[in-house]
């Protein structure tokens, strides 16, 4: 595999990559930044673990991307899932059994454990409602059927699930930030988070950063950026193979599932004159 791939990569990744954030993150006030976006003013945290590793010789082991630690001693857990190959419901249910089996100390009673905090980001929309936040609540099933919030029936747990597939669109700080998270440019920059667009540049810019990485995880993020690449080269020679054909914007558009606009720019690269509604003809001198 060409080595220049591996020393590009993190210029390559996005911060949904849970091995690019759990680097980003792992710096302190990159992950105040995140926390106060999310969860808002009132959460100070100092100290990131990032591979919080919850080690369980008898049943499975888990590793979580970033675990912060709050001032008031609540743990916040942060998780980017790229791929959406498992039950992301019951992997939250599983990191908050886990934690809290780590928490409690022998002697101390159940209501010493603190409140803790999911934060769970996806690229879909895995929960289907067409929202990008869901704030997850306990409430209590009445005679009549219906789930009612007026109990007290809060233990403590705060789920958040928050997915990049449904854009925000309102302009917000947090709007901006998961643009950010999406797609980790220059143009998607905000003044408003700081301290992750600094440690982005400096976990571009200097190879140092690159020892959190494990060479097992580093190879497997080389690997699947190498088939993407692959990929994408495949289909775009099948567009430049169609737009010599004489086939329409739109009807390339159609079978290829990319954009009009990706489309005409590689039209734009060949000796064509582009005809939006009948194809394209090849320009004769």
């Amino acid at each position: 595999m060409d080595k220049t791939l591996f020393q590009n990569l993190p210029q390559k990744m996005n911060l949904i990559s849970d091995l690019f954030s759990r680097v980003v993150f792992s710096d302190r006030d990159a992950c105040q930044d995140l926390v106060r976006i999310i969860l808002g003013e009132g959460f100070t945290v100092i100290g990131v673990t990032p591979q919080y590793d919850i080690s369980n010789l008898q049943f499975r082991s888990v590793v979580l991307d970033i675990v912060a630690e709050t001032e008031n001693k609540e743990p916040i857990h942060v998780e980017f899932q790229i791929e959406n190959d498992d039950d992301h419901l019951r992997r939250v249910r599983y990191c908050n059994g886990s934690m809290d089996t780590h928490i409690l100390k022998k002697g101390q009673k159940f209501r010493e454990l603190p409140d803790i905090y999911h934060i769970f980001i996806t690229m879909s929309d895995f929960i289907g409602g067409g929202r990008t936040i869901y704030e997850v609540f306990r409430s209590v099933r009445e005679p009549d059927g219906q789930l009612t919030s007026r109990y007290p029936v809060g233990n403590g747990v705060h789920e958040i699930y928050i997915n990049l597939e449904i854009s925000l669109g309102d302009d917000s700080e947090l709007d901006h930030l998961l643009r950010y998270i999406k797609e980790t440019t220059t143009e998607n920059e905000d003044a408003r988070f700081p301290h992750i667009i600094s440690s982005v540049n400096a976990c571009r810019k200097d190879g140092s950063h690159m020892k959190y990485y494990s060479s097992h995880e580093f190879f497997e993020e080389g690997r699947k950026e190498g088939r993407k690449e692959g990929e994408n080269q495949k289909q775009n020679s099948i567009i430049r193979k169609m737009l010599a054909m004489n086939q329409s914007l739109e009807f390339i558009s159609q079978c290829t599932d990319q954009s009009v606009d990706y489309i005409r720019q590689l039209a734009n690269e060949m000796p064509m004159t582009v005809h939006e509604d009948n194809g394209y003809k090849v320009d004769e001198e």
